[in-house]
């Protein structure tokens, strides 16, 4: 009998040992993700807050829908306490759409965290729904995992439940307390990871599978000349910064550009690494970015055109006055002045901008002045009431006007660039050339540009989504070909929707990470009509936090401005008016130049 009992005592030892020895992960690293209504979310951004909460979420998961009522309940309870709450789906049967409607169906009113390439669940040791981390967002560190409490099992629910373990652990963070330990392990539903079971046994070559997402994404900005600060030259140099290729890939900063595939019209050369293709570059990296024995190295055989400007020899050529870029520090915006000395109208087709010194021009605006606009006060500032007739950006392709269409530049006009310089370390002088490719004839089509913007706002100090919206009426039938968001350091988001005069609105484009180091003009694949009476509505937030890295100063409120320390919140367009033809634009500036005399 005694035997008996030690027995029974052994086997609860260990099977409490068992399901209570639950292994805390290290430090998680920084990741940002969207959310299923598209928002963009980074894990580091929170550092403001006491403690991150992430539920695993599963769709059609019965601990998970019931989980979720309590889960919300104590998000409540904490409201106010510098707790943010979250919902992560791994799961690769869910999609945005699905994870969407089962959150409409059980009444999730968490973020849910799409991690569609599963990496950021595999990096936290994900094995099922319904477990529960809680992140200090200052250290990125695991301060809890385990189930919400122990109400809920396989299959069986207990009227109340007996141990609170989120609660306890949330109390014990905000009272600076240590976190209990000796939680069970969470039940839930079992996921599968498929990728990371195909690449335990796969070997992933990185001639043949690393190297073509690097020459399709990266090169042009990684490469001797280019702007990025290393060149992807060869293997040896890739292995070399791999550790950092992972985090900026994770949280999302490269590539530059990104928009959010999942809603709005085609785009044009846009930069994306697909779910697969970031798996592939993390499992490799992971397993220290090996080049196989006789694999062949394709990088150092790639070669790059000497040619000044890509779309060939330009009609007009036009040098901008050398800039000087100190070693360090903080550059102002320039607002530089281009005489284009045209003694006749020209109908241009292109424009192209060919940098000095890579590594420190940051981006280009030009804007259009006419001799109207040059006599006019205050049309010479570049605050968006010209025309922007294109610009550079690294990554940005030179401006084409599409389909035999054309901008007018009459003679006696001028350009006024804003130029942005970022330094570089060294000193170094910048001369920047502009190439203008000119229509032989007047093209059949008028290409026109338009803003939806807001002028006139105020971001509080220290608010980290100050929403701005502003509107742009097309008066006639048009076609839109392009949109450039433009907005300074605070630049937190923005997209636009074209909403129509049936009552109707459709999403156009959602860049739900901006940032202010890539002004990139996002190009239709195809132009997309709007009718006479639409609007095209441009929304976006400003981040005036001391959580915005870029941010200057987070104590003081910004307003409206030309300069970085100041805001702007444009959404340019690129668009034609049906009906608009060069004889057309003639005639009306015959009449306006007569009724202009004649006043």
């Amino acid at each position: 009998m005694k035997f008996c009992r030690l027995l029974v005592v052994l086997l609860a030892t260990t099977l409490s040992m068992s399901v209570f020895a639950v292994a805390r992960p290290a430090n998680v690293g920084d990741f940002s993700l969207l959310d299923h209504t598209g928002k963009f979310h980074q894990l580091s951004w929170y550092d403001d807050q006491k403690a991150i909460v992430i539920f695993i979420q599963g769709n059609g998961c019965p601990i998970t829908r019931n989980g979720a009522i309590t889960l919300k309940a104590i998000r409540d309870d904490f409201a106010d306490q510098g707790i943010e709450f979250f919902m992560l789906n791994p799961q690769p049967q869910d999609d945005r759409d699905s994870i969407s409607d089962e959150a409409e169906e059980f009444n999730y009113d968490f973020p849910i965290l799409v991690d569609e390439s599963q990496l950021v669940a595999e990096s936290l040791g994900v094995d099922r729904t319904s477990e529960v981390f809680v992140i200090d967002p200052k250290t990125l560190r695991v301060l809890y995992r385990g189930p919400i409490d122990d109400r809920l099992g396989y299959e069986s629910q207990k009227l109340e439940a007996q141990n609170h373990y989120l609660r306890d652990a949330l109390t014990a963070v905000l009272s600076d307390a240590e976190v209990a330990t000796g939680a069970p392990e969470a039940p839930g539903c079992l996921i599968s990871f498929p990728a990371r079971d195909k690449y335990k046994n796969t070997t992933i070559s990185y001639a043949d599978d690393i190297a073509p997402i690097l020459m399709e994404n990266c090169v042009s900005c990684h490469h001797d000349g280019g702007i990025a600060p290393w060149s992807m030259d060869n293997h040896k140099m890739v292995q070399g910064w791999s550790r950092m290729m992972k985090e900026v890939l994770m949280t999302r900063r490269m590539p530059p550009g990104q928009i959010d595939t999942h809603v709005g019209k085609p785009i044009k050369d846009v930069v994306e690494i697909t779910p697969e293709e970031l798996q592939m570059l993390v499992y490799w990296i992971d397993a220290g970015a090996p080049m196989g024995a006789g694999e062949r190295d394709p990088l150092p055989e790639l070669t790059f055109s000497d040619s000044l400007f890509a779309l060939g020899e330009p009609d007009l050529i036009y040098n901008v006055p050398a800039q000087s870029i100190p070693a360090t520090g903080l550059i102002d915006y320039r607002y530089i002045p281009v005489e284009l000395n045209l003694d006749e109208d020209v109908w241009i087709k292109a424009i192209e901008f060919a940098p000095g010194d890579r590594k420190v021009l940051h981006h280009v605006i030009a804007y259009l002045q006419s001799p109207a606009d040059k006599s006019a006060g205050g049309r010479d500032e570049g605050d968006g009431r010209d025309d922007s007739i294109g610009g550079f950006a690294p990554g940005r392709q030179a401006d084409v006007f599409r389909d035999d269409s054309g901008r007018l530049i009459r003679k006696g006009s001028n350009l006024l660039l804003q130029m942005h310089y970022t330094t570089s370390g060294k000193e170094t002088v910048d001369e920047t050339t502009v190439g203008i490719y000119l229509h032989d004839k007047p093209p059949k089509y008028v290409m026109s540009g338009g803003v939806a913007g807001q002028r006139r706002f105020m971001v509080p100090p220290h608010a980290k989504e100050h929403e701005l919206e502003g509107e742009m009426l097309v008066e006639s039938d048009a076609y839109l070909y392009a949109m450039t968001p433009h907005m300074h350091f605070r630049g937190r988001y923005m997209n636009y929707s074209a909403e129509y005069p049936d009552g109707t609105s459709q999403m156009l484009l959602s860049v739900p990470k901006y940032n202010f180091n890539w002004q990139f003009s996002y190009r239709l694949e195809e132009p997309l009509f709007l009718p006479a009476g639409t609007r095209l509505v441009a929304r976006g937030a400003m981040d005036n936090s001391a959580q915005n890295p870029f941010n200057p100063n987070p104590e003081v409120p910004v307003v409206f401005g030309l300069q970085t320390k100041h805001e702007m919140f444009f959404g340019f367009n690129t668009l034609r008016y049906v009906g608009d033809t060069p004889k057309i634009i003639g005639a009306m500036e015959i009449s306006e130049k007569n009724s202009a005399s004649e006043s």
